[in-house]
């Protein structure tokens, strides 16, 4: 997707931008002078992705909540970090004060504030009827996916479907959680009804038909409606858009970005326009350096997860790598076991934020994985879930499952075969959380490391609940 760098400000009439090439002072713009036409337009629905290249969202906080709360990263073993939130998502002990759940939130609220200011404001724009529908379709799409963040991470969650006009009236109570998935479902299905398949030229990277079909599956999926699961996902794998690489590294290739297994990704562009992927340089550690630059070591693999891989699977060595106290460069002995998150390096990468890495929100992979454990879920022995695994499984070099699973078998080898194929893409804590796995994956991988029942939820942020009385604390917080 073209990165149309702007500045950002959301006034109380709605989100306002302009692109820097114009060269007008921000305080020109005001919510009666700036959707006037489809430049406005384009310009006001690409604000509502900006923020997923956020630190506060993919471009750091969304590792910490997805991979490093899980038995797939943690902190330790001779690594030290001067940041506490880190280590308090790490070892569980975090609280609602956690500053951590306080960016998430905010900056989530902000993205569904500029769609529902484009979902607003769009319609009355003169321009291509078409075009229109289809911005009004991508912010749909966004708002959505910003629910569905906060609905696996909090829980239910306040519903705002309006623009902020006003300081009025800003203390909302929290939704049901069936009624923040209801409205999830409606914006998703409005999405793909009219987004289009593929784009073309700078486009590419936008929200289309099969991101929202594979992000209603994995919504049917995690509600475990798994005949609705297996529908959309078979919708995507039918749309003939996407389709696997012959090699597993090529997926992660900078030349293969928005590539034919990239379902829905978090844009990156390099070069010094503050828009680059941070991937590269956080999870890199800081003895190997890339054009001078050192790493930061965010989201250190476990051993755990390592001895997971079969040694002849070709998917470790790509992911993951582990050095040594006598590898080109060397691990400090300090270091118990010093494996680090491979598969987004850019060796071209001149500072630690300017990879040109996009981050694979959703990847093909993930729903023909997806579409396996829902058919399993409806039957054992089912063709075609063993089919998917299969072609995903042999890609890695690994042999074909064993045949004639029952369906625990089956669902154990799928969650093992997502965590080897989608490890460090955001996946593993909403997996081991809708299959109630998280407390006994913690405990296997550190029993050290107490996990309860209410960490099924992360909390709602204290300074959210200091200035709204009515948003209610989750259980056990």
């Amino acid at each position: 997707m073209k990165k149309i760098l702007m500045l950002f400000g959301l006034l109380l009439g709605g989100m306002t931008s302009c692109e820097v090439l114009d060269q007008k002072p921000e305080s020109n713009f005001t919510p009666t002078n700036f959707y006037k036409n489809a430049d406005d337009a384009k310009a006001a629905v690409s604000s509502v992705y900006d923020p997923l290249n956020s630190a506060n969202l993919y471009a750091q906080i969304m590792w910490i909540l997805q991979d490093q709360a899980t038995d797939d990263s943690e902190w330790g073993n001779g690594r030290s970090t001067a940041n506490q939130p880190k280590n308090d998502l790490d070892k569980y002990t975090f609280t609602p004060a956690t500053v951590t759940f306080q960016s998430i939130w905010s900056t989530i609220y902000a993205g569904i504030n500029r769609a529902n200011t484009v979902i607003t404001r769009v319609p009355a724009i003169p321009m291509d009827n078409d075009l229109k529908a289809r911005y009004v379709a991508e912010a749909k799409f966004m708002r959505a996916f910003y629910y569905f963040t906060l609905v696996r991470l909090f829980g239910g969650v306040p519903l705002i479907t309006a623009e902020t006009t006003s300081l009025s009236n800003l203390n909302v109570s929290r939704a049901s959680v069936d009624d923040v998935y209801a409205l999830i479902v409606q914006d998703f299905t409005e999405a793909e009804n009219i987004l289009p398949v593929t784009y073309t030229g700078a486009d590419r990277g936008r929200a289309t038909k099969g991101a929202a079909k594979a992000f209603l599956a994995k919504v049917y999926l995690t509600r475990q409606d798994w005949a609705k699961a297996s529908v959309k996902a078979k919708e995507v794998i039918d749309l003939n858009t996407y389709d696997l690489w012959a090699n597993f590294a090529d997926a992660f290739l900078i030349a293969n970005k928005n590539g034919k297994e990239a379902v829905f990704e978090m844009q990156a562009l390099s070069g010094g326009f503050n828009e680059g992927s941070w991937m590269q340089g956080y999870m890199r550690p800081n003895f190997d350096r890339v054009n001078g630059v050192a790493g930061f070591g965010d989201d250190p693999p476990t051993e755990n997860l390592y001895r997971a891989y079969r040694a002849d699977d070709k998917r470790r060595n790509v992911t993951l790598r582990l050095y040594s106290a006598t590898s080109t460069p060397a691990a400090p002995s300090s270091v118990l076991f010093p494996c680090y998150v491979y598969k987004y390096l850019d060796l071209s990468a001149t500072a630690n934020a300017d990879g040109g890495n996009n981050y694979p929100i959703i990847r093909y992979p993930d729903v023909m994985l997806m579409y396996a454990e829902a058919l399993n879920e409806q039957g054992a022995n089912n063709t075609e879930a063993y089919t998917m695994m299969n072609r995903i499984r042999n890609r890695a070099g690994l042999p074909n499952l064993t045949p004639n699973l029952n369906q625990a078998q089956f669902r154990d080898s799928l969650l093992l075969e997502r965590r080897l194929e989608l490890a460090f893409e955001g996946h593993r804590w909403y997996d081991l959380v809708r299959t109630k796995r998280l407390i006994s994956a913690m405990k296997a991988q550190n029993p050290t490391i107490v996990v309860g029942e209410q960490h099924y939820l992360f909390p709602i942020p204290q300074t959210e609940r200091d200035v709204n009385p009515q948003l209610t604390q989750n259980p056990g917080y």
